[in-house]
């Protein structure tokens, strides 16, 4: 069952699932010394959006795929490739790239393929420049 998509990415159960997953957005606002008063606060925008998740996979048993798709997650992280991110409920978080991915892996075969791989991966929501709006204005 699909649990979530990322471009030609599929993380599902059992054979390369999710165990927990974070979300994170900001804002940007900056304060300004200025003397005898309190800071004032310049609100500059929204800041990153962020999503991160770590899964645990088991590469030659359930998935049957080994460390294919392992591999072309750090290729597209190396390309910086925008890809959509889907949930299972249809939910489409738009497009993002994969700003980092890290794996443990362990319980070597004797062959020495990993029979476990845990992966924590980062995510950071694609803009594409942003507005380009101002609420600066000349007199």
């Amino acid at each position: 069952m699909p649990l979530m998509r990322l471009g030609a990415f599929v993380f599902s159960v059992p054979t390369y699932s999710f165990e927990s997953l974070q979300r994170s957005v900001s804002s940007r606002a900056e304060s300004q010394m200025v003397i005898g008063a309190a800071p004032p606060i310049h609100l500059l925008g929204p800041g990153e959006e962020t999503i991160g998740f770590t899964s645990t996979f088991y590469p030659f048993h359930l998935n049957g795929g080994g460390l294919a798709q392992l591999e072309g997650v750090r290729q597209a992280c190396q390309a910086q490739t925008p890809m959509m991110l889907v949930s299972i409920g249809g939910v489409v978080f738009g497009r993002w790239v994969i700003r980092n991915v890290g794996d443990d892996q362990s319980f070597f075969h004797p062959a020495g393929a990993p029979q476990r791989v845990e992966v924590d991966m980062q995510l950071v929501k694609y803009t594409a420049g942003g507005t380009g709006r101002s609420s600066f204005r000349f007199f």
